[in-house]
Parts: structure tokens; C-alpha cells; sequence
């Protein structure tokens, strides 16, 4: 049996070389202990990988299992990499250990020296190393490595340059496209795994726009973040931004762009200055087929409206907006509503408050704005304004679950606040049926507990009677509850269940526990059909052994031995349970 501080003498070189190349470079995103000694890991590679390891008390490796598609040996590199880890956390160092040193000794003899690995080391202290050179020595490393690595030198000059803004700007434009084109292929393409380091240049032009607003170099902040909007915008077009890290920074971007806009140290000359480049911004065509991006240009350069003049400008581009709005691939309705909210602002800061107040109530057929509507309405505790506003958006909306879901939470507050018990209790359970658990604990609340003894079962039974019941809900009740028996039978109807809810049925079912995780390994069983499936069932089986059903496990791993001889993968993996 392997051991986390001889594991090296097992696996494959290769392998070997490639987990810890893997545990090095902090693929090895996390490392969380389950249970006793079960750990789980997420591990980058080529996609998020899981890694699960289970150790005993002398720290053997008593189980592992990834779930990559890897099928040409017993452990990959995802897995080196997860030992790896466990070794630093755990402090192992290896070869302190007398039967390893016998072992490596006994492998020395029989084919050669055994390559190993250096331990784990704590980082050093680069403060300490760095603060203990000469000024001199310093400086003549800078260079060397400025000369080495572009996105370094306009790191450099981005951070320590006196010059003047627009020197910035172009170091800032430079210092992006060094980090895009150190992490592009020999096209030109960024791919998935590549992307989160492509953008670590523009998260740096970001940090020197915050330092400029701080400064009060408001029009200099916002150029510094067009240029990231630009290139992370153009970026999109040879990227894989699957993941959402580019648009991650487009829409950071966005947000600082607001509070640019909304600083209460800008002069009505700033303002002005900013608004025509936003509205310039808004109309250039790298936008096109980014209308949400667009429109928040445009919300950005609302908060900045403070004259006539300047609506007039904006309300020109809403309209002519709107009157191309066929051409949004959004919906038409949602379109509008988000261009109204934006005129909404901007009544706000032209007219004031009440002729703001009267554009919401005319557009209240928009769930924002009967949202912000409701809110005004909770602020001034006016509750029957917020059950008749709540009222009309579920009537309205009726076709639309997740809006009349949320204007029933808007009920329920106002009931709740204006003390209307029995109004409160009745939408309660409207909401758990729709499948809003935290509501069942507040209505619980409501009750003293001999009451409550009598309410949960009718609310079992109306959860039964559904269609399509809420199994989150309905099993969640039956847990808080102690409702072991409809547990089990809920189980009964779906076995695969039986991993979520064993610990709730033992130990006073643990026959029918056991009777379960063999109908579930035999349903895994049939759509298994490459390792990683394989170890997933022999994962289960594992599973149903440690809970007790040492003779289940035992007979289902023969039937499946029996039943699968032509599949070579399948009976490697399950020799090793």
C-alpha cells in the first residue's frame, strides 16, 4: 500500500514528473477534508478535475480516484498532483520515514536509483531577500529581467514612469497586449486555459485608474479604462472566454465607469467631458451584438445628466436606438425596459424627484420598475401600497414563475411587517410549494410547537399531491421533521437518492440502506462505459463496504466481475476494491 510519503516509488516517472510540474505551478486550486481523513480536491487542467483521497491514521493512501478520462495507468497526474499537496499540508517530508529509506534502498538494488522530489518548501521571505540587496543590485536585476520579459518591462514603466498621461495610456495599451500576446498561440489565439493570465494586464491598468480617481484625475481614470474596455472587447474575437474571465473584466470595467460618473468631487465641466466620451464610446461599432455593454455607456452617461442640453443629447440616442431595436438580438421588451430605466435616471437629475416618480408609475408594467416602486413603498411603510403593487405584478405577470414568485416575497414582507398573521401564514406555504424552503422555517416560527405538530403534515400532504413534486423541499421537510419513514420510501422511488440521505436512514434502516447502494451501483453500472466511470462505481461499492454492507459489496463487486469479463478497464478497477 502506498503511503503519502513514499508514493513516488510507485507511480510512473512520467506521470511523476508531470503531477508535480502540475503541483508546482498551483494547479491544485483547493484541498478540503470531507470527512476523516476523505479529501476532495479540484485540480486545473485541461478542464476542472475532482480528485478524491482517502488516507488512514498512518497517512497510506487507502483509496484515490479523478475523474479525467485517464485510462493508461493506475494514477494520473491530477492525482500525483493532489498527493503532492496532501504531503505539504500534512507536513510529510520524504525519506525521514526508516521503512522508506529501506524501501528506496531495496528499489535502488533491484533497478537502479528512484528519481525523487524535493519537499514541499515554504516560500521564502522575498521582503527579507529583496531588502538585505544594494540599491545598485536592484536596479541591475530589473533590467536584466525587464529585458527578458516584455509584460515586465511595461509593468514597469507603467508603475514607475513620471511621464505624462498620455505616456500612461500608451504603456498602459502596451502592458495589456504584452500579457495577451505572452498567453496567445502561434495564431494569435487565446485558448480557455490561457485566459485568466491574458488579462492580468488589464487588471493592472484597472488598479492605476482606481490610484488615478483617487487623485481626483477623473478624466484620466476614465481613459485608462477605455483602454481595457478596448482591447478586452476586441480580445473577445480570438479568445475561448468560455469561462466569462474576459467579459469578467468588461463588466468590472463597466462598474468603475459608474462610479467615475457618479463621484461627488466632479465639476460640472467634468461632467460634461465625460458624458461626450461616453456617448462617443456607446456608439462605436466594436459594440455591436454587445448591446448590454452598450446601454451601460449610456446609464453611465445618465448619472451624469444635469442639464436640458445634455438630456436632449442622450434622449436623441435612446431614440435612435429604440428605433433600431429589431436589430437587437435581445428581446424587444427587455430592450425597452432597460433604455426606460435609463431615461428614468435622467429625469431625475433634469426634473427632480416627482416628475421622476410619475415616469415610474407610467412604466410600472417593467419589473424593475415595479420593483423600485415596491421599495419606495417599503421605505415609507405604506404596506398596502406594497400588497396592491405586489398583487397587480403577479396578475400581470402570471405567465412568468420566477416574477410571480418574486412579488409574493414582496406580500409576504409587507404582511409580515404590517402583522397580518394569517395573510402571512397562507402565502407562507404558497411559497414552500413553490419551493422556497427558508419560508418553512419562518413559518415554523409562527407556531408554538404543539400547534406545529398538526400544520407540517398537511404541508407533507399538499407537497405530495403536486405534479411535479419539489424534491429539495419535500426531502428537506422530511429531515427537519424526522420523517425517516416517507425518507425511505422517497428513496425507495429513486435510488440514487440513497447517497444523499444514508446518513439520515442509518443506523435504523441499514438493510434497506444497503439493498439501495446495490440497486445504485447497478444503475451506474449500466451507463458506465469508460474508466472514470468505472472508478466511480468501484467508488460506491467502497462506499456501501465502509458503511457496514461488507457482505453487499462483496457480491455485487462478483456480479459485476461475472457480468462485465469483456471489459478489461472495468475489471482492473475493481480488483482494486
Amino acid at each position: 500500500m502506498m503511503n503519502l510519503n513514499d508514493f513516488e516509488i510507485h507511480i510512473d516517472e512520467m506521470i511523476l514528473e508531470r503531477g508535480y510540474d502540475y503541483y508546482e505551478n498551483d494547479r491544485v486550486i483547493s484541498v478540503e477534508e470531507k470527512e476523516s481523513n476523505v479529501y476532495e480536491a479540484k485540480v486545473k487542467g485541461s478542464e476542472l478535475y475532482t480528485v478524491e483521497v482517502e488516507l488512514d491514521d498512518e497517512t497510506n493512501i487507502v483509496d484515490t480516484l479523478c475523474d479525467c478520462p485517464y485510462v493508461m495507468g493506475k494514477y494520473c497526474k491530477h492525482q500525483v498532483a493532489v498527493f503532492f499537496a496532501l504531503q505539504d499540508m500534512k507536513n510529510i517530508i520524504p525519506g525521514e520515514n526508516s521503512l522508506l529509506s529501506q524501501n528506496r534502498a531495496e528499489n535502488r538494488a533491484d533497478s537502479g536509483a528512484v528519481r525523487r522530489f524535493p519537499a514541499p518548501k515554504k516560500k521564502p521571505d522575498l521582503k527579507k531577500i529583496l531588502s538585505e540587496r544594494t540599491k545598485d543590485e536592484l536596479v541591475e536585476f530589473l533590467l536584466d529581467i525587464a529585458s527578458e520579459y516584455e509584460e515586465i518591462k511595461q509593468r514597469i514603466e507603467l508603475m514607475f514612469d513620471e511621464g505624462n498621461d498620455e505616456d500612461e495610456i500608451r504603456n498602459s495599451i502596451e502592458l495589456i497586449r504584452a500579457y495577451i500576446n505572452k498567453n496567445s498561440d502561434c495564431d494569435g489565439f487565446v485558448n480557455y486555459d490561457n485566459t485568466f493570465d491574458a488579462v492580468d494586464g488589464a487588471y493592472l491598468v484597472l488598479e492605476q485608474a482606481r490610484t488615478a480617481l483617487e487623485k481626483n484625475k477623473s478624466l484620466h481614470a476614465l481613459d485608462l479604462t477605455l483602454c481595457v474596455l478596448h482591447e478586452m472587447v476586441d480580445l473577445l474575437h480570438y479568445a475561448d472566454d468560455s469561462g466569462g474571465v474576459i467579459g469578467g473584466v468588461i463588466e468590472e470595467s463597466l462598474d468603475f465607469i459608474c462610479e467615475i460618473a457618479i463621484d461627488e468631487e466632479l465639476s460640472s465641466a467634468d461632467k460634461e467631458n465625460i458624458f461626450n466620451k461616453l456617448l462617443e464610446e456607446a456608439s462605436d461599432r466594436r459594440y455591436e451584438g454587445w448591446t448590454s455593454w452598450r446601454l451601460a455607456l449610456l446609464g453611465s452617461c445618465a448619472e451624469l445628466v444635469e442639464t436640458p442640453i445634455l438630456g436632449n443629447k442622450l434622449e436623441k440616442h435612446l431614440d435612435s436606438m429604440l428605433k433600431n431595436k429589431r436589430k437587437s438580438p435581445w428581446g424587444s421588451n427587455y430592450f425597452e425596459e432597460r433604455v426606460n430605466l435609463i431615461r428614468y435616471h435622467m429625469i431625475k437629475n433634469i426634473d427632480g424627484h416627482k416628475k421622476a416618480q410619475e415616469f415610474l408609475e407610467q412604466n410600472l408594467h417593467y419589473s424593475d420598475f415595479r420593483e423600485m416602486a415596491i421599495e419606495s413603498a417599503l421605505k415609507k411603510k405604506d404596506y398596502d401600497a406594497v400588497i396592491m403593487l405586489a398583487l397587480d405584478g403577479e396578475e400581470m405577470d402570471k405567465d412568468k414563475g420566477g416574477l410571480v414568485r418574486q412579488w409574493k416575497k414582496y406580500r409576504y414582507k409587507a404582511y409580515k411587517l404590517s402583522g397580518k398573521l394569517d395573510e402571512q401564514r397562507k402565502i407562507a406555504v404558497e411559497l414552500i410549494l413553490d419551493g422556497s424552503f427558508e419560508y418553512y422555517q419562518e413559518l415554523k416560527s409562527t407556531y408554538d410547537s404543539k400547534e406545529w405538530l398538526s400544520v407540517y403534515p398537511r404541508i407533507i400532504c399538499l407537497l405530495e399531491e403536486q405534479k411535479r413534486i419539489n424534491k429539495d423541499v419535500y426531502t428537506r421537510i422530511l429531515i427537519e421533521e424526522g420523517e425517516k419513514q416517507k425518507l425511505l420510501e422517497y428513496v425507495k422511488g429513486n435510488p440514487p437518492a440513497v447517497d444523499d440521505f444514508y446518513t439520515y436512514l442509518l443506523p435504523e434502516f441499514k438493510e434497506e440502506v444497503y439493498t439501495l447502494f446495490v440497486q445504485y451501483i447497478e444503475q451506474e453500472t449500466l451507463l458506465a462505459h469508460k474508466r472514470s466511470h468505472y472508478r466511480r462505481v468501484c467508488a460506491l461499492i467502497r462506499k456501501l463496504k465502509k458503511l457496514g454492507g461488507k457482505q453487499q459489496a462483496l457480491d455485487i463487486k462478483q456480479k459485476l466481475c461475472n457480468e462485465n469479463k469483456r471489459r478489461p478497464a472495468f475489471l482492473d478497477e475493481l480488483s482494486r476494491v
